[in-house]
């Protein structure tokens, strides 16, 4: 983070040497109607080795116009526009795998708002729900109705599917898990073994209760994630409806950044160009994020069924099931991180919400600082030395 903030740094000083303002240099003064001659660094008898030249400007005002044209900031213009058209097709291939539609209005470009609130349906985790709309909200004038694509549908028509052949798949290994418990029962004559394989056989009892009932704990899991998440959502409307302005966090600062980059020129439009690199970055971040979120619960959910067939075994060695205790670990952090990040967020909209409008590049220092935020609840729950989901921060490193 250092090395970009220098590099950055460094981008703004460039720009403020190459990108000159104009200097304008007025040659009269008027005075009650009447013009008067102005010297400028006038010198009786000034010569040219003595470093001074003499100006004088006569008659009406005269504007001299200093335009700090080289072709090394033409260069480095033509640069800088190639960078923002580059970092706009990011920005448009985002917004094509996310756009969504609420109640017929499309939302075309990609938001880390829209996504930690749910509302993008290819970031929908629920896999067991499937229709050509889904809610987001509490009952009410709140709720709104987002609609699914049929790219989405086919995703979680396939999860459920291969978790359903998991389901017969693991119940046949459960079978002769028990054939095997059954007979290493029979075969023992030391009391020690016998007690074990009845642990075991326990173990196994518990797996197949597990083993049927977890479409309804992973159903379940979903479901309360979702309930938090349509509460911070309902919390983020009353914010807004109660605030100057009803457009979100993000959207201030992105229409303040693209009306500054239409509209200036010079340092403004560097260190608008920075904050929408910047921007763009930290959405690339939390989209690389719930794009992995998706791809890693739906492997959860299809792999949940093989997790319960090393249940009894796990239990009988030392009366805890490592595999089982993991897989639900990542399961439910990947499930709920998503209503953590919308809180997070929620909390900043509710603190820098007018900070956006006026300062764009502070409001994104929070969005920053959400990263830091999400570390520390992980640190204080003991949830770092996850596998599946690193986080926002983690972007990339393994």
């Amino acid at each position: 983070m250092k090395k970009v903030v220098v590099v950055l740094t460094l981008i703004i000083i460039l720009f403020n040497f190459i990108f000159c303002n104009s200097v304008y240099a007025e040659g009269a003064e008027s005075i009650s109607g009447e013009s008067k001659m102005v010297n400028i660094l006038a010198v009786d008898n000034a010569t040219p080795e003595n470093g001074f030249a003499q100006q004088e400007l006569e008659g009406d005002t005269e504007e001299n116009e200093n335009f700090g044209a080289t072709i090394m900031g033409a260069v480095v213009g033509l640069l800088a526009g190639a960078i923002n058209l580059l970092a706009f097709q990011f920005d448009l291939i985002m917004g094509q795998l996310t756009f969504s539609t609420e109640e017929g209005k499309l939302n075309y470009f990609f938001s880390i708002e829209r996504t930690v609130f749910n509302r993008i349906p290819l970031f929908n985790i629920n896999f067991f729900e499937m229709g050509d709309t889904y809610k987001v909200g509490i009952e009410g004038a709140n709720q709104v109705e987002i609609e699914s694509s049929a790219e989405v549908n086919a995703i979680k028509d396939r999860v459920a599917k291969m978790f359903r052949i998991i389901q017969i798949i693991a119940t046949g290994l459960s079978l002769v898990v028990l054939l095997y418990i059954g007979i290493r029962m029979a075969l023992s004559t030391l009391s020690d073994d016998k007690a074990k394989y009845k642990k075991m056989l326990i173990g196994w009892v518990e797996s197949i209760v597990i083993l049927f009932l977890l479409e309804y704990i992973m159903v379940a899991v979903i479901m309360f994630g979702e309930m938090l998440t349509n509460l911070f959502y309902d919390l983020e409307i009353q914010l807004l409806s109660t605030a100057a302005s009803d457009e979100s966090f993000e959207l201030v600062i992105r229409e303040r950044i693209w009306t500054a980059l239409f509209d200036s020129s010079g340092l403004d439009y560097a260190m608008n160009t920075v904050m929408y690199i910047c921007l763009l970055f930290l959405q690339l971040k939390y989209f690389w994020t719930y794009l992995k979120r998706v791809l890693m619960v739906g492997f959860l959910i299809m792999i949940a069924p093989l997790i319960t067939v090393t249940y009894g075994i796990d239990k009988a060695g030392d009366g805890k099931a490592q595999a089982f205790s993991i897989w639900m670990k990542e399961f439910v952090v990947n499930v709920l991180i998503q209503p953590l990040h919308a809180l997070i967020y929620l909390i900043f909209v509710l603190s820098a919400g007018e900070i956006a409008k006026v300062s764009p590049i502070i409001a994104l220092a929070f969005i920053m600082a959400m990263g830091v935020v999400e570390r520390m609840v992980k640190i204080i729950f003991d949830l770092k030395g996850l596998v599946s989901l690193r986080g926002v921060n983690k972007l990339g490193k393994h």
